[in-house]
């Protein structure tokens, strides 16, 4: 597959409703260590065969590893904390006492001014001046706090503990307000985090716990990332639809992946469609691993329709990583009906 990338004046005229010359790619063969590891150099040559419109630098920071030789505390956990072995991520909490640890956690946050957190990117955007730029900063706030509570504690602490979340997220806004303005000095157009808002069926929470924990945080990093000249996109998983106006009024310029199976598309079209973007994320579930390479075309076909809009509004990738074991002419398969069908609205000059 031959077509040319979208550069950062397209994108952004897609993001805001200012009709894009095509509609962008972003994290089309989205893909983990995993995924990489089975299909080998198959996978890498579809990323080099399909490229995105949107390059995408990673700068967030772990959670219990430091990856600076020189720091060992370059990480969310505190100064002495060690992983119980073989624990989830969600349910190993750093923070296990507000009283005890809280104090010690914001003591040893990552160091938001560390000179060479951002060399990446600016290097990605020196060697690509013409490309849309897209800075993952890992989480906000809710998946970030899963991972720092432990998902079954922050659930209690919606009720029991609202005054340590709002210490813990005034301190990451602050940091937050560090990256901002280094991403947009290092060459970023957009800040990009996961904060998977949604199971299946609905939301983690019920709607009015949203709007009392996380909306004003939201608003408050909408709104700093906007003063950088930064985009907002928020991958949250499952079913947030009871939320999208929050997230609307929140700020946010584009919203991934809409999941399918999780939300209804055409609905969720008719109710946001044309007051924020939709990153829409294909179906990597049940899709792409198990149908047939005709029934995937047929399928992106008609998704991607549901979405499409010629004054923009929407941008086309993966929903999550692609899945380890699904069969490699099945990932080429939806990779080139995306790529058709994006490229089949190129207009004319």
């Amino acid at each position: 597959m031959s077509y040319k990338p979208l550069n950062k004046e397209q994108v952004r005229k897609a993001i805001h409703f200012q009709t894009p010359a095509r509609p962008p790619l972003c994290a089309m063969l989205w893909h983990n260590q995993e995924t990489l590891d089975y299909f080998g150099d198959d996978f890498r040559r579809l990323i080099s065969g399909y490229p995105d419109d949107v390059i995408a630098v990673h700068v967030g920071v772990h959670y219990w590893e430091s990856n600076k030789p020189d720091d060992p505390n370059y990480r969310w956990a505190y100064r002495g904390w060690q992983k119980p072995s073989n624990a989830a991520i969600d349910n190993c909490p750093i923070i296990k006492d507000w009283d005890t640890e809280l104090d010690k956690f914001i003591a040893d946050m990552p160091d938001a001014y560390r000179g060479d957190a951002f060399d990446e990117v600016a290097q990605t955007a020196g060697e690509n001046p013409d490309r849309y730029i897209l800075v993952n900063w890992g989480h906000y706030f809710h998946q970030r706090l899963c991972y720092i509570r432990g998902t079954e504690n922050l659930l209690y602490d919606f009720y029991d503990s609202k005054k340590h979340l709002h210490r813990i997220m005034d301190e990451m806004l602050e940091f937050y307000r560090v990256w901002a303005k280094r991403t947009a000095a290092s060459g970023g157009h957009g800040v990009w985090a996961g904060d998977d808002l949604g199971m299946q069926t609905s939301l983690f929470m019920a709607p009015d716990k949203f709007r009392e924990i996380y909306k004003p945080y939201y608003k408050a990093l909408a709104d700093m990332l906007h003063e950088n000249g930064l985009d907002f996109w928020l991958h949250t998983c499952g079913n947030v639809y009871q939320i999208l106006e929050d997230l609307i009024e929140c700020g946010v310029d584009v919203l991934h992946p809409v999941q399918a199976g999780c939300m209804d598309a055409a609905k969720t079209v008719e109710t946001a469609g044309g007051r924020i973007a939709f990153w829409a994320g294909m179906d990597v579930q049940q899709l792409i691993p198990f149908e047939t390479v005709s029934n995937i075309k047929i399928e992106i076909e008609k998704h991607a329709k549901i979405f499409y809009n010629p004054k923009g509004g929407i941008v086309y990738g993966a929903g999550n990583a692609i899945l380890a074991g699904a069969p490699i002419e099945n990932v080429e398969a939806y990779a080139k009906a995306l790529t058709e069908f994006c490229s089949s609205k190129l207009k004319k000059d």
